[in-house]
């Protein structure tokens, strides 16, 4: 770069290329009213300066504050689940202003830019076409205008190892070139310089990774993927407020250095297209609620499944199923063995006498199920006599 971009060129030595960070970022003199080497002072604010900020609603992408520019968000689940996928829905949700898993995306289009070294140009291409088919010719074109990949052809050698200064020295020109809005790093274990389990190797990946960022897109907001640990025991911890640093894999560093942590673990044993999405945690604001997700494998897209039911997943989970939990699933199949459809009605009793078998829940927690099932449609109360049901006109979820 030119001394006019106000950004450091690299500086070559042989095949050696040093990295150097922003000669802003090394200025500890300036505004130093002498002239002297006396170091310029942190910023500090008085209490009436923080209570009279106007904070930039504009900035925050996703939900309440889940992703927000100028911060770092993690999105961490078991491998296979399809995390790339799903975090590629998030950037063309939010440059088409879409609700994203049931929760809102917020803000302009940004300028995204998706840096992964593991998927190949067909695969892209499959998840692109995909996702694409269903957009009308404007939204394909607002994505088209948006969003970026990192392409790993043949000449590329797509490493983003934050250990090679010459990783980092291209990823800064690459923030440089595009100036993302958003910008998301795919997978975090690729970029690692040492070992994932070391906490000193992390923060030093993770301060050389905001650096990095700062320096080159510093209103950028940055979704670091990562693999949690497997396995029904960790998996299991997932939206658990107890166990929510223990579900990313390696060193904690990466769950204290994020604002935000969204969660992705399987949401069935045997359907890959059931998932869970849980908030590990939100420093900027409220976490959201588990949530069942089902993924449509022609479209690509994910929707929120209204069924799941959390207590139910973690019995599963666990191996404990039938331990006094029952989920919408259990009341709306039982009523339709029981020959509630059409004319026909089930009373409650003998709803509940059946999910009982099945899962040892009591009578209480089955009625809360049928009355959450009626609200959302695949069961309707019969109007005579008081208290039987039948199959609503919702059907669940494939």
């Amino acid at each position: 770069m030119s001394a006019a971009d106000g950004q450091p060129a690299p500086e070559n030595a042989g095949s050696v290329v040093k990295y150097h960070p922003p000669a802003a970022a090394l200025d500890l003199t300036a505004g130093a009213p002498d002239g002297s080497t006396k170091a310029k002072p942190l910023t500090v604010w008085t209490p009436a300066q923080f209570l009279s900020h106007i904070p930039d609603t504009s900035a925050i992408l996703l939900g309440d504050g889940l992703v927000e520019r100028g911060s770092w968000t993690s999105l961490v689940g078991i491998g296979g689940l399809g995390k790339t996928r799903i975090t590629l829905w998030l950037c063309i949700c939010q440059i088409l202003g879409r609700e994203w898993c049931g929760l809102p995306t917020r803000g302009e289009p940004q300028n995204v830019l998706y840096l992964s070294t593991e998927n190949g140009l067909r695969r892209w291409k499959t998840d692109l076409q995909r996702m694409l088919s269903v957009l009308t010719e404007s939204e394909r074109a607002k994505v088209e205008k948006h969003l970026r990949i990192m392409a790993l052809t043949a000449e590329e050698d797509g490493d983003l190892d934050l250990g090679n200064d010459l990783s980092v020295v291209r990823i800064g020109a690459t923030l440089r070139e595009f100036r993302p809005g958003l910008v998301i790093f795919d997978p975090f274990a690729d970029m690692v310089d040492g070992d994932e389990n070391k906490t000193a190797d992390l923060v030093t990946t993770l301060r050389k990774l905001r650096q990095t960022v700062r320096a080159n897109a510093p209103a950028a907001a940055g979704i670091i993927v990562h693999h949690a640990r497997t396995g029904a025991v960790n998996i299991v911890q997932a939206g658990d407020n107890f166990s929510a640093g223990n579900f990313g894999r390696g060193s904690k560093a990466l769950y204290s250095f994020v604002r935000c942590e969204i969660q992705l673990a399987p949401g069935s044993r045997d359907d890959d297209t059931l998932l869970l999405l849980a908030c590990g945690k939100n420093n900027n604001g409220e976490k959201f609620k588990p949530r069942g997700i089902v993924f449509n494998p022609e479209t690509f897209a994910y929707a929120v499944d209204p069924t799941f039911d959390l207590a139910t997943w973690r019995a599963d989970v666990s191996g404990t199923r039938g331990n006094k939990t029952a989920s919408i699933a259990d009341v709306v199949e039982a009523v339709r063995s029981l020959g509630g459809t059409g004319g026909n009605t089930i009373k409650a009793g003998k709803i509940c006498e059946l999910v009982h078998e099945d899962t040892a829940a009591c009578a209480r927690t089955i009625k809360t199920r049928i009355k959450e099932a009626v609200k959302e449609g695949y069961l309707r109360a019969a109007v005579t006599p008081r208290g039987a049901y039948a199959l609503g006109p919702k059907p669940l979820p494939k």
